[in-house]
């Protein structure tokens, strides 16, 4: 794209894209979707046509659950953002994030609670240990993610859990702590299925 937009000049980058979000955008999709790799699209271009268009859909026909993006720290977009045009506020709003482009696609198969932990996990393994205000490093959502893909969740851990999330993202000395619980915050609605079916044994 460089070479073009030398050739072409910045105004006809800037026309490209929405209003707050001008030109284009690299994307490295992954997952369960059929054409995996690198693809370029104006800021705008929605989740759909990114995923189905561009990606070939999902791979064995299987249904779409949700779409990683922002990194560990960004969140998942589901069904109902299929239809929102990807740029940097839409993706905010959605409670997730542009990050370096990184989309992770996830079918039906997918288990929200052990993504929600699997990306949380990596979080807490790369953080300085300053992430967490001190109360709170006692019990992390990682911990209660844990107990809960073990099938020794509570209906209280869900109250836990988003209580930690907020008072850790409203509290952390650090940028990095601040999206720190995003995962599992983005995820809580999805646990209560998961811990209700836990605890019904």
């Amino acid at each position: 794209m460089f070479p073009v937009i030398i050739n072409k000049g910045c105004e006809w980058f800037a026309s490209i894209g929405t209003e707050k979000s001008k030109g284009t955008k690299v994307f490295a999709l992954a997952g369960k979707i059929n054409n995996v790799g690198l693809v370029e699209v104006p800021m705008g271009t929605t989740l759909r046509e990114v995923i189905y268009e561009i990606g070939g859909g999902i791979q064995h026909d299987k249904e779409f659950k949700a779409a990683q993006t922002g990194g560990p720290s960004g969140g998942c977009l589901t069904k109902k953002h299929l239809d929102t045009p990807i740029d940097y506020d839409n993706l905010i709003s959605a409670g997730s994030m542009m990050g370096s482009g990184g989309l992770i696609v996830m079918d039906e198969d997918d288990c929200m609670v052990a993504i929600a932990k699997f990306y949380l996990g990596f979080t807490v393994e790369e953080s300085c240990g300053k992430m967490l205000s001190l109360p709170y490093r006692e019990q992390t959502p990682f911990e209660l993610l844990e107990k809960i893909t073990q099938g020794n969740g509570t209906m209280e851990d869900i109250d836990k859990l988003r209580n930690l999330s907020t008072v850790i993202k409203d509290t952390s000395p650090l940028r990095t702590g601040t999206i720190l619980p995003q995962p599992s915050a983005l995820n809580h609605r999805k646990l209560h299925g998961r811990v209700s079916r836990a605890c019904e044994g």
